[in-house]
């Protein structure tokens, strides 16, 4: 160690004492060598390991290790414990330091050490320590710790961490133990007086204790001629064995000890044991009659029966029962032990005041317990008490129930039944003044209307710095409360509680420091969202209703929030109605009814649901549902023939040769023409005649059939259908084109979609939109949307709005589209937006003088009506009937065999609704001729083949002869060239690339008068080639190998002819029989195909042959089932 020194210009800490903490943890008394000590200097001349020798008079365990830190010592310590020869007994590193002061850390497990031993405590240093020059030059004693006075003290070592052995100047470095000074054996300063070789026996003593107690260890005193391993025991005065100790790293001779197997093994008060030791060779003995008379070390003491100082009798009999004594002679077997302490109060302190009224009790654990009792009192001699309690197995007890401004006693203790301790120390406290807490809102069991609910109150004498506790519950006894808990301000408002339900309320008021003062009175109120009666909308009045799935729909006339309905609809007049719900849990104000039954009155009605409250049942309403004759079989109608579909989006279409009302739709459809039907559905509860289709393959062919459904009864699936898309996919990323709303339109509705579409099969991307009621900067609104439709909301009235909309594949994205324009309705929109109810999804009506039906999702009071009708889809050229008063229309003279769409708004007198859905129909043909409807290539769509099959198809039956289709270079079709095709398809070729072409296509009926036009379609032909103008492609006539070949059950076939004329396809079996006629009329010049269906043919070879005006071609195929 270094000779030279320096002092800190600095106040040191004066040493703040940590046996009362140390208590705290572990309720057992603890000692440390030095108590006021501070040290007078600090060093910084290197880093050490210094330490302190020290001696315990009596058998104890050190429990931690501490040191003085002088501010601004730095880095990690680590503290250890030393024999004096330099052994290592234990170490443990310090952990959560503070800047300077007295550092203590606990050790992993307590070191017992021997009594009058020398051993030493170190700790290493880094740059900074404490000294005190000549502070151990004499002995400083604290109980039974004392350091050695050997002129030796104060150790060091210049390597850290390696034993220290050095003085210099006899320096106290504050190194120091925190020991355990309960322990008690029964011999202190007894020793042997001779040594004994005869044996070997179990060798012990009997002894009593004079409170409950724990054993620890188990010790004897070894002579210098005994050997062999050693087991001590405990035995109880019936001679059963309760404990054993086995000893290990003995030395020579001298004090042996080792801890007693068993976590916690206790003494009763009063009752006689007896601790052994086995002997080998040699045993130490005291003079006769040394155990005559008790020897007592505090509550440890040997029995004075004569019959003390035992063994076991004959030699060799180590491990039995000792019993047998001579001359009650002392073989020196000892045993450790700690009383059974108390527990040390901790909460609420002792002598506070202005504590809760519901304090928790908190105590310390003491070892070996496993359970307490508590006593609290308004007397401090507990004559009487509020509260005695033992069985309680936690450090804790709360309290709910005390008075204010009261003084109360409380103390505990520990057991281990049937052991206990002492009671602890007596502690005190004074409970909190009453103070009144008054609720103001909500009170008396107000319905709020408005959310969230808000709360308020005050404490009429005043005060400050109060805290609250605002506790709600379902039920006034307030079981499973919710609590909002230190509220620092008597107003508050609590969102997410449940709708139209009663509650009941309290404030809980606190000091700052959390303690409770008092109660407010409860109150009570029910949270808004009531439960409202609803009001019925549709169907209603005995409406007759067109299918048997039909929606039912309420409204509310006053606001809630949060409902939830109850529906009840049964078969039958208003009186089938039980008042118990068919439905429940719907969280909309409409229901889709399933599994009605056809030509049946139905009765309805609806209850809201808040909560745990619901409201009284609507008024009733009833309705009928369509007497449907039977099932029909759909007939398909497009995409049929196996045509081309130049989109992965198409919508397949069928209708009924008779009336269909009320029936819905299944449909299959399967990948491939070789992949057969299962007869399962693919899609059911279709409402409508068509089926909108995504998504699909290219360059997949695909097959699809139909049935119809009264919801008991199915018809049989339809024909069998197949088209194909198109096997060209666009790689580069497209420019979409906006289709609605657009061109400044006038919108009626704050939530509205945006509508857009692409004109060429796209996979792999997504669409960003830009929206906004200003100039567009370029930024989406909204990106990695996957359909091409937006729903835009909280629109404003009155504004007008700019949108446009790109393709993005993830990397890179399109130009931006052109950008398009609406306007909102100016005013707030108080009229309800009627839904279309009948005739819908293009079914077929049986008249020329149908009545249009609609309902409404809210009141109708006060509202009147426009109807527009239109042929054309984007209700251009549209008639309008303004005025209704009923939510009905009848229209007259409209044409037979033809698609009309039509929408509806309502009117308040101020402003309109938003428009309708549009809903369409077809009227029935007869024997007229039907206006087809265009099926492929539509809607601008880019194709890459100049040579293109145009398709359509009927929305109704109809008799037709043929059909006359139109190809334009001019969107007024001003330059058309018309062909005929006695197919709903035809195949153009030798078109223009980068040229848009416009078709439209009529029918002829078996008069040969033609309907009117469709509507126009038109595509872009994207392809190579470009010779000009429109023309058949083939020139000459050919037949191409049907394919797939064999088939089963479906095949394609392809041919052309050069010119138009009369042809004939037919298909013979091998005995030259015909079996089936595919093709008879007129054909236009061009590429054509067709699929045979063989379902209803065996297995075999076929022959198919085209004959046309002067030539004829066949070619073989085979059917393999």
């Amino acid at each position: 160690m270094k000779k030279n020194f320096f002092y800190l210009s600095m106040e040191i800490p004066r040493l703040v004492l940590l046996i009362v903490a140390l208590s705290v943890v572990t309720a057992l008394p603890q000692v440390s060598i030095f108590t006021n000590q501070v040290p007078s200097g600090a060093g910084n001349d290197a880093a050490y390991e210094l330490g302190t020798k020290f001696v315990s008079s009596q058998s104890t365990e050190i429990t931690a290790i501490r040191f003085y830190k002088i501010p601004g010592e730095a880095g990690s310590h680590t503290g250890k414990i030393w024999s004096a020869a330099g052994d290592l007994i234990a170490s443990v590193l310090f952990t959560n330091e503070t800047a300077s002061g007295w550092q203590v850390q606990t050790l992993s497990s307590p070191v017992l050490i021997d009594e009058n031993t020398v051993y030493v405590v170190s700790v290493n240093t880094n740059s900074l320590y404490a000294y005190e020059h000549q502070g151990l030059a004499v002995p400083a004693a604290n109980q039974f710790l004392s350091t050695v006075a050997d002129n030796n003290n104060g150790v060091y070592n210049t390597v850290p961490g390696s034993f220290p052995q050095q003085s210099y100047l006899n320096s106290n470095y504050f190194v120091d133990i925190v020991a355990h000074s309960n322990l008690v054996s029964i011999f202190t300063d007894q020793l042997p007086v001779a040594e004994y070789n005869d044996g070997p026996y179990e060798m012990g003593v009997k002894f009593r204790v004079t409170r409950d107690s724990r054993v620890r260890y188990i010790r004897y005193y070894k002579m210098p001629g005994e050997t062999g391993a050693h087991i001590g025991r405990l035995w109880n005065g019936s001679g059963i064995q309760m404990a054993t100790a086995v000893f290990t790293n003995e030395t020579a001779s001298g004090w042996q000890i080792a801890p007693a197997a068993g976590q916690y093994l206790f003494l009763g008060g009063g009752q006689v044991y007896t601790v052994s030791v086995n002997s080998n060779t040699a045993y130490g003995a005291s003079a006769p009659q040394a155990l005559a008379n008790s020897v007592t070390n505090g509550f440890l003491y040997t029995v004075a029966d004569n019959n003390n100082g035992v063994y076991s009798g004959s030699p060799n009999t180590q491990g039995q029962f000792p019993t047998f004594s001579y001359n009650n002679t002392n073989y020196f077997r000892d045993v450790v032990v700690e009383p059974f302490l108390p527990p040390v109060a901790v909460y609420p302190v002792n002598g506070s005041y202005n504590e809760s009224i519901e304090p928790v009790i908190t105590w310390t654990a003491v070892p070996g317990a496993n359970e307490y009792a508590l006593q609290l009192s308004t007397d401090p001699t507990f004559a009487t008490s509020i509260f005695l309690q033992g069985s309680i197995y936690t450090t804790s007890r709360a309290f709910t129930d005390l008075l204010n401004n009261q003084n109360y006693y409380w103390r505990v203790s520990a057991h281990y039944e049937p052991y206990a301790s002492d009671w602890s120390e007596t502690f005190t406290f004074t409970t909190a003044h009453h103070r009144d807490v008054v609720l103001h809102w909500p009170t008396g069991g107000v319905a709020l209307n408005s959310y969230p609910a808000s709360f308020s109150w005050s404490v009429p004498t005043g005060g400050m710095d109060w805290k609250y506790d605002l506790i709600l519950s379902t039920d006034p006894g307030f079981s499973s409360p919710t609590t909002i808990s230190d509220l620092t301000t008597n107003v508050t408002s609590v969102p997410g509680l449940i709708p139209g339900t009663l509650y009941y309320w309290k404030v809980r008021l606190k000091t700052s420091a959390g303690a409770v003062v008092s109660y407010s009175p409860t109150e009570s109120f029910i949270t808004f969202g009531q439960a409202v009666v609803p009001q019925l909308s549709y169907p209603n009045g005995g409406a007759l209703v067109y299918n048997l799935s039909p929606t039912l729909y309420w409204y509310l006339n006053t606001a809630s929030t949060g409902l939830t309905y109850e529906l009840e609809i049964r078969a039958g007049d208003p009186g089938s109605l039980n008042g118990t719900p068919t439905h429940t849990g719907i969280t909309a104000t409409h229901f889709a009814a399933t599994n009605l039954q056809q030509g049946q009155e139905y009765s309805w009605r609806v209850r809201s649901v808040s909560g745990s409250i619901t409201s009284h049942w609507s008024a009733i309403e009833t309705f009928n549902t369509v007497q449907v004759t039977n099932v029909i079989v759909p007939t398909p109608s497009w995409p049929v023939g196996y045509p081309t579909v130049y989109s992965t989006s198409t919508t397949l279409y069928w209708y009924l040769g008779a009336s269909g009302t009320g029936l819905t739709y299944n449909v299959e459809i399967v990948e491939g023409l070789g992949t057969s039907f299962t007869g399962v559905p693919t899609h059911t509860g279709i409402t409508s005649l068509s089926l909108p289709l995504s998504g699909l393959t290219p360059g997949a062919d695909y097959k699809w059939q139909v049935q119809s459904t009264d919801g008991n009864l199915v018809s049989h699936w339809s024909a069998e259908q197949s088209f194909k898309i198109y096997n060209v996919v666009t790689s580069s990323l497209v420019v979409p084109f906006p289709s609605w709303p657009i061109g400044g339109a006038l919108i009626y509705a704050s939530n509205y979609n945006l509508n857009w579409y692409t004109q060429t099969a796209n996979t792999g991307i997504t669409f960003d939109v830009e929206y906004g009621a200003g100039a567009l900067t370029g930024s989406p609104t909204q990106t990695g949307i996957n359909a091409t439709t937006l729903e835009v909301s909280n629109l404003q009235s009155g504004t007008t709005y700019f949108w446009r909309v790109r393709t993005n594949n993830g990397s890179s994205h399109s130009d931006w589209s052109a950008t398009e324009r609406f306007t909102t309705v100016g005013g707030t929109v108080a009229a309800v937006t009627p839904h279309p109810s009948w005739p819908i999804g293009g079914a077929t009506v049986y008249t020329l003088s149908p009545v249009l039906y609609w309902y409404l999702g809210g009141s109708s009071t006060g509202l009147s009506y426009d109807l527009e009708y239109s042929v054309n889809s984007d209700m251009s050229d549209a008639v309008t009937i303004s005025g209704l008063t009923q939510m009905s229309a009848a229209l007259s003279d409209l044409n037979p065999g033809t698609t009309y769409f039509w929408s509806v708004k309502s009117y308040d007198g101020q402003v309109y609704s938003s428009p309708s859905s549009i809903a369409s129909f077809v009227t029935l043909a007869g024997t007229s001729a039907v206006v087809p409807m265009g099926g492929s290539p539509v809607n601008g769509e880019i194709i890459t083949t100049n040579s293109p099959l145009v398709s359509w198809y009927l929305p109704t039956q109809g008799e037709i002869s043929d059909y006359q289709v139109q190809i334009s270079t001019q969107p007024d079709m001003s330059d058309a060239v018309t062909f005929s095709s006695a197919q709903p398809s035809l195949t153009v070729g030798e078109l223009n690339s980068g040229i848009t072409y416009y078709w439209r296509v009529r029918s002829a009926n078996l008069n040969g008068e033609f309907s009117a036009f469709s509507e126009k379609e038109a595509f872009t032909v994207n392809s190579p080639t470009g010779i000009k103008g429109i023309a058949v492609v083939p020139v000459e006539f050919a037949v191409k190998q049907n394919f797939p070949n064999p088939f089963n059950p479906i095949t394609v076939i392809e041919f052309s002819v050069p010119k138009q004329g009369y042809y004939t396809l037919d298909v013979y079996n091998i005995m030259g029989e015909k079996v089936a006629s595919l093709i008879s009329g007129t054909l236009s010049a061009g590429d054509h195909k067709t699929v045979f269906n063989g379902k209803d043919m065996i297995s075999g070879v076929y022959f198919y042959k085209l004959s046309g005006e002067t030539s004829s071609i066949v070619r073989k195929m085979t059917l393999i089932k």
